[in-house]
């Protein structure tokens, strides 16, 4: 067969020399559209072109499965059943041919030859009639498929045998693709003289190392052709796997009622189905049997390979909560050991409501002492203890003034004088350093002979005299009765730090000290009201003197 496909070979391989020769010695180049087409078999209305850049005289044809050429015109009849002129006319050298219907015999390269002054210039359109090739099959190159154990390694073939072109060929796992193992052959090529068909055969090999999981599931092969009806066609193979049961990790069965008959249970997985006993105390006690206080089940098929197996214990006590049972679960293919443990209902409440509760007893606890910090130092802050500065609750943060001295704030809501001996008022600010030095404040005189007067009430005998003997002239930055004077803050002495005073029968006439002090809300108003009442004290005082004199 492969002798007699060699002249139809050499006369595609000549023909398309005589082609590229005409090409080159005119110097032209006829268009197709397309250059190779792939229809199925008994397709109908197929249209192939041929175009150069000039006008043509004559369109002439050669079509695969008609004996002679022939020629085609826009409006004349084509001397072909079947077949006719396709294009846009000769006067723009265009020249095609419409097929009804394609059939096998068209298989091959259609010529379509322009004459133009006298010189004939050809085209060549591949033409490939699809037909679908074999449903595919699935053959066992080696292995026993009959007999699959895991870890065994098996070599399957798929086979898409007669088809135009070669189907595509995929191997699928329960549909999931599979690429690991497989080799796609080369597509062997065939001629059938009797069809005057040309086919081929496409074939892939997948190897797999077999595994447990891989029970039950479906093999596939999958052929794509376009001939094909779906476009796609199937072979499955359902695999058998032998393995023993399989390993699991302790279990642990919860829930059980001391005093009842309870009933501890797993599921296995094993094909064919195991054979099992358990081991208690070291006494065997098979399937299908109840010995004393103990009863074993046979296995139940669940499915899919997987067993339910059991172990029921009549009366539960607390001596069989604290043993291991083992149970041996055997087939043909190994044998496999499981180790349970039990746990009773009381069990399970205990350790799940003592977590719980420390949990619980921890968080409350951290949260109760995270208030109770929070708490602290609030109080802290509102009554200036434990050395906190912030800032007041008052809704005014004045600065202090006595007299003309200005005060500053330290960027958190404290009240601040500067130190002692250097103030800075307002006229300061033009000054050419920005500070203004003054003298520090007298000393605080005795309280027993101390008459308080504010600057702005002054007495007949202050002017041009002496102040009366005791009394010592306040300057007017000082005074608390000043103008000057600022109700909103006041210095006051806190648990941190000490400023001086003097006689504490003088509140609210602060020593500067040499350093800034904050004085809380509270205290403030205090020495507010003291103050207060010192100078309406010492109006009355001196009211009364006046009236005397």
């Amino acid at each position: 067969m492969q002798s007699k496909m060699q002249p139809v070979r050499f006369l595609s391989s000549l023909l398309l020399l005589v082609v590229c020769t005409v090409f080159t010695a005119t110097g032209q180049t006829v268009d197709t559209e397309p250059r190779s087409i792939t229809v199925v078999e008994n397709q109908e209305n197929v249209n192939l072109h041929c175009r150069i850049g000039r006008a043509a005289q004559l369109c002439l044809i050669r079509m695969p499965g008609v004996n002679d050429q022939f020629t085609l015109a826009p409006n004349i009849n084509s001397p072909v059943a079947g077949m006719s002129y396709y294009g846009e006319g000769l006067d723009k050298g265009s020249c095609g041919v419409h097929i009804d219907r394609v059939t096998a015999e068209n298989a091959g390269f259609m010529n379509c030859t322009l004459f133009v002054d006298g010189r004939g210039l050809t085209g060549a359109i591949e033409i490939v009639v699809a037909f679908p090739p074999e449903q595919p099959t699935i053959e066992v190159v080696s292995g026993n498929v009959n007999n699959l154990e895991v870890n065994s390694q098996l070599t399957f073939r798929c086979i898409s045998a007669r088809g135009n072109p070669a189907a595509k060929l995929a191997w699928f796992l329960d549909q999931e693709p599979i690429y690991e193992g497989v080799k796609l052959d080369k597509p062997e090529e065939y001629f059938d003289e009797q069809s005057n068909k040309r086919y081929f055969t496409a074939s892939s090999t997948l190897t797999r190392s077999i595994r447990a999981e891989d029970n039950g599931k479906r093999l596939t092969c999958q052929a794509e052709h376009i001939a094909y009806s779906d476009k796609l066609s199937r072979t499955d193979l359902i695999m058998n796997v032998n393995f023993q049961p399989q390993a699991l990790p302790e279990q642990i069965v919860y829930g059980l009622q001391l005093g009842r008959t309870a009933t501890a249970s797993m599921v296995i997985k094993a094909n064919p189905s195991p054979r099992v006993l358990w081991n208690i105390d070291g006494m065997d006690y098979h399937q299908g049997t109840e010995q004393g206080r103990y009863a074993v089940p046979i296995p139940e098929a669940l499915g899919n390979n997987h067993y339910n197996v059991s172990l029921t214990i009549a009366g539960l006590t607390l001596e069989d909560l604290s043993k291991v049972y083992v149970m041996r679960a055997s087939n043909n293919f190994g044998t496999e050991d499981y180790r349970l443990s039990l746990r009773s209902q009381d069990e399970v409440f205990s350790e799940s409501s003592s977590f719980g509760t420390g949990e619980i007893v921890g968080l409350v606890l951290a949260v109760l002492i995270v208030l109770l910090a929070v708490a602290l130092i609030f109080i802290a802050r509102a009554t200036g203890r434990w050395c906190f500065r912030g800032k007041s609750s008052s809704t005014s943060t004045s600065a202090a003034k006595i007299g003309e001295t200005d005060t500053t704030d330290n960027g958190v809501g404290e009240t601040m004088l500067p130190p002692t001996g250097t103030v800075v008022p307002p006229s300061a600010v033009n000054a050419p350093n920005g500070v203004e030095s003054f003298p520090d404040m007298p000393p605080t005189p005795d309280p027993n002979n101390f008459i308080l007067r504010p600057t702005n009430m002054r007495h007949p005998l202050d002017a041009p005299g002496p102040y009366p003997i005791g009394a010592i002239r306040r300057e007017p930055q000082l005074s608390v009765n000043s103008g000057n004077f600022d109700n909103a803050s006041v210095l006051s002495s806190d648990s941190c730090s000490t400023v001086g005073y003097g006689d504490p029968n003088q509140v609210g006439l602060p020593v500067a000290g040499a350093q800034k002090r904050w004085i809380p809300h509270q205290q403030r108003e205090l020495l507010e009201k003291q103050a207060q009442l010192l100078l309406s004290g010492a109006a009355i005082k001196r009211k009364r003197e006046t009236e005397i004199f």
